[in-house]
């Protein structure tokens, strides 16, 4: 796969004398030196978090009345919850 870098000069300098040095291309090198730079530092993914949507009351299915009061209720309760407060 092709992919274009924007290295610093003298980087880039040094890393075309170390592939002639080891008798590589410059493309060799490059990709060697990734692979153990890879190797040696795995990372895992993240792992992800259920998203917990809030749940507001309603009278019945569809006749949900959101207002500004409501949602802002909701919001300080979660934060309370989260961060292990009481009200």
């Amino acid at each position: 796969m092709r992919t274009t870098l924007d290295l610093p000069d003298d980087l880039l300098k040094r890393a075309k004398i170390a592939a002639v040095e080891r008798g590589t291309t410059l493309r060799e090198f490059v990709g060697t030196a990734l692979e153990q730079e890879l190797r040696a530092h795995p990372k895992r993914a993240p792992k992800r978090r259920r998203v917990k949507f809030p749940i507001f009351p309603s009278a019945a299915p569809g006749s949900l009345k959101l207002t500004n009061t409501t949602i802002s209720r909701q919001e300080v309760e979660e934060d309370a919850r989260r961060h292990g407060l009481t009200l």
